[in-house]
């Protein structure tokens, strides 16, 4: 099934969240991730799980190799930093000896497309030497968790980045500029200029990051029409960070996309109660809305939508359509 144009706002948003109708589906002989994916999973055993959930049936072997090859990376690395600086390895210090190692010795770049596994996969950009910045940031934060260096994820309207936070120093690691420090007030100016209170900048727990990396993976799926796979994916983005819009919005399309209208329709009402001025979303709304031949309340979403947006044309359009 193509995925009509009108829906890309949800595909290309940032990254990220319940129903349990996955818990027991299978696709492939595989159950969804849902069903096996803990919250007591440490972020590298998570990686490894959804890196070959993503990879299986597509060149496995290698990429099966690659993930030996950054993991062994890692633990040798962190080896010879626990020698090298004793319990500073939990400092500051062992923060800025990841910077090191991530962008001097390794020479990890930045790869600004943000929809490949190959820019995703912590291996993935570890071997071809780039990534997007999740990706870069996962590399980061896998080393900090074997350290034991309270070094936390932050997410951002399309964009995410690290934090050391040991509760008396505190500087940012941005993953697109070799770990450059940014102060926050950078941040709020660039990605934050819209009204998205789910975006705190806050450190986020080593679940939540898992989340987000769930709502990237099911992105991928999704482009590939893997619907219930992207669907699993979505529900455990939610699951771990449940004031992430845009992983709802994805959450609501997939089941538009699966066929379930009537469950797509009942999140996207919830989703537009709660924020109706959120760019894309009315137009979103409105199109399962016309699928389901609901036209007057694809009606009153688009007009309403016109309200925050009185200037967009594909709402005006798609007004046009709502009156058969």
């Amino acid at each position: 099934m193509k995925i009509p144009p009108y829906i890309n706002f949800l595909i290309t948003g940032i990254l990220l969240f319940c129903f349990s109708a996955c818990t027991n589906n299978h696709v492939n002989g595989r159950k969804t991730l849902s069903f096996y994916l803990a919250d007591s999973l440490s972020l590298k055993e998570a990686c490894i799980r959804i890196s070959s959930d993503l990879c299986f049936g597509t060149q496995g072997a290698p990429r099966a190799e690659n993930q030996g090859a950054f993991y062994a990376a890692v633990d040798k690395t962190c080896d010879s930093l626990f020698k090298a600086l004793g319990p500073d390895a939990r400092g500051p210090q062992g923060a800025y000896a990841i910077i090191r190692q991530v962008y001097d010795r390794w020479r990890i770049g930045f790869d600004a497309r943000d929809t490949l596994v190959e820019t995703l996969l912590p291996e993935q950009v570890y071997m071809k030497k780039k990534g997007a910045c999740l990706g870069v940031s996962l590399i980061v934060l896998l080393l900090a968790e074997k350290l034991e260096c309270p070094i936390h994820g932050v997410l951002l309207p399309g964009h995410f980045y690290c934090r050391f936070d040991n509760g008396t120093d505190r500087f940012n690691i941005e993953p697109n500029k070799s770990g450059f420090n940014h102060p926050d007030d950078y941040y709020r100016e660039k990605y934050l200029s819209e009204k998205k209170p789910w975006y705190d900048l806050k450190n986020l727990l080593a679940k939540e990051t898992v989340g987000v990396l769930c709502f990237n993976a099911g992105n991928l799926f999704l482009r590939r029409k893997d619907f219930s796979r992207a669907r699993a994916y979505f529900i455990e983005s939610v699951r771990r960070l449940p004031t992430f819009i845009e992983a709802k919005g994805n959450l609501a399309l997939t089941f538009a996309q699966s066929g379930d209208l009537e469950k797509s329709k009942m999140l996207f009402d919830t989703l537009f109660n709660e924020v109706p001025d959120l760019n894309g979303l009315a137009g979103n709304y409105g199109a399962v809305l016309i699928t389901s031949k609901d036209f007057k309340k694809a009606k009153e979403v688009f007009t309403k939508g016109l309200f925050y947006f009185p200037n967009d044309s594909s709402l005006l359009a798609d007004l046009a359509k709502a009156n058969p």
